[in-house]
């Protein structure tokens, strides 16, 4: 028997028949030894079930029932768990051999450190090389978390005590649920990242980033977030605590989240991508109506005309895109 602490690898799969062998296969393959695997199969329709089923190891837990969505799912294999330190995996996704071990080693080194990420390699790739998430270290947690997120999520690994100290995440947060519970945690504990890769996160087909309407919620969800943190933060009560579900109706409209959505549309527009693009250009303009906001729309509705696009549209947005980089992103 290891005197290390026990960690609980969870997942929530739905409908990813094909990644199951490969995905759950680098979990289990892990060199840390104290590892328990707790996955719930959310009401899928394919042959994911009988795919985790097929697996023969008594670190593995399945979890059937129907489908109640991610944030749901988690946290009933969250329930199920018994370890010190829960590591999320995202279904079809692939933790190197040495993943868990390198970030429980954090948290057991560090109890300051309650959440710890890591280096992530993305199945995208520009020209000849592969992209790769890496967040920056050292930065106070709970400021940096008002203005960006320091992980993707399926990388990272958590203190139980902690996720159950602020209350787990909220299922009002169908997307961003991270980003809250991060801001919550960050109260508490600080951050770390791992600095090497030690994740491959895949995007599956009608995920988020397939979907103009999932994309845009996601980005409302995600400030929203923030304004129910900064409420705390002020000494109020957070919204949704008070609210319940009739909070969204009293969150603000800043005007740095139109300008990230259109901005974030023109980035699509400019690589070809107009079914995309555009829908998240237009919501953007409904949402905001500064002066980058009102440009991005103008330049990028000459996607009806192809000449005027290529000869003014594009070019604009191309170098606009290059100059508020910095500023936008």
């Amino acid at each position: 028997m290891t005197d290390l602490p026990r960690v609980s690898v969870v997942s929530a799969f739905y409908n990813r028949g094909s990644r199951v062998r490969n995905s759950v296969g680098s979990v289990l393959a892990q060199t840390y030894p104290n590892l328990e695997v707790v996955i719930v199969d959310d009401g899928s329709t394919d042959d994911t079930l009988a795919q985790l089923q097929a697996f023969d190891d008594p670190r593995l837990t399945v979890i059937s029932r129907g489908n109640r969505g991610f944030v749901a799912s988690i946290n009933d294999a969250i329930r199920a768990s018994s370890g010190a330190f829960v590591a999320i995996h995202g279904s079809g996704d692939l933790s190197f051999p040495d993943r868990v071990a390198r970030q429980a080693q954090v948290l057991i080194d560090d109890p300051a450190i309650g959440v710890v990420g890591c280096w992530v390699e993305d199945d995208e790739t520009v020209g000849d090389g592969t992209l790769v998430f890496r967040p920056p270290a050292g930065l106070p947690f709970h400021e940096a978390l008002l203005t960006r997120n320091l992980f993707t999520h399926g990388e990272t690994m958590f203190r139980r005590a902690l996720y159950d100290q602020v209350g787990g995440y909220r299922e009002f947060f169908r997307y961003a649920q991270d980003r809250d519970l991060w801001l919550r945690i960050s109260r508490h504990a600080d951050y770390a990242i791992v600095p090497d890769i030690l994740y491959r996160r895949f995007k599956p087909a009608g995920g988020v980033s397939a979907d103009p309407q999932k994309l845009v919620l996601q980005a409302y969800l995600s400030d929203f977030a923030v304004q129910c943190a900064r409420a705390v933060d002020r000494g109020e009560a957070d919204p949704l605590d008070r609210h319940g579900y009739l909070a969204p109706f009293l969150r603000q409209r800043p005007e740095v989240l139109g300008r990230k959505l259109a901005w974030f549309g023109a980035r699509l527009m400019v690589k070809g991508d107009f079914a995309r693009g555009w829908p998240v250009i237009e919501q953007a303009r409904s949402e905001a109506g500064s002066w980058q906001v009102r440009m991005i729309h103008a330049l990028a509705g000459l996607h009806r005309s192809p000449l005027l696009w290529e000869r003014i549209g594009r070019p604009i947005l191309t170098r606009r895109l290059a100059f508020f980089r910095q500023s936008d992103e």
